[in-house]
C-alpha cells in the first residue's frame, strides 16, 4: 500500500487533527484517513445521483451522520437508551 507524508501542517491545523482523533478514539492516521474515505464518499454521491447506495448515503448525511464514529455514537446511544 502506497504511503503519504504531509509537510508543512501549521500549529492549529495539527492540534485540531490531535483533538479529533482523540475525541474518537484512533490515531491521527486512522482519523486522516476516515476525512478522507468521507471526502471520497460525498464526491461519489453527487457524481452518482441514480445510485441507491449514493442516495443512502446521503440521507445519512442528511440524518447527521458525517463519519463512522458518529454513526457508531448513533448507535451505542439508541442501544443504551440515552
Amino acid at each position: 500500500m502506497p504511503n503519504l507524508t504531509l509537510r508543512r501542517i501549521d500549529d492549529e491545523t495539527m492540534h485540531w487533527l490531535r483533538s479529533r482523533s482523540a475525541l474518537h478514539g484512533r490515531s491521527i492516521n486512522a482519523e486522516l484517513l476516515d476525512i478522507l474515505h468521507v471526502a471520497r464518499a460525498d464526491e461519489l454521491s453527487e457524481e452518482q445521483p441514480d445510485n441507491p447506495f449514493a442516495a443512502a448515503y446521503r440521507k445519512a448525511r442528511t440524518m447527521g451522520v458525517r463519519t463512522p464514529s458518529t454513526a457508531q455514537s448513533i448507535v451505542r446511544a439508541d442501544r443504551d437508551g440515552r
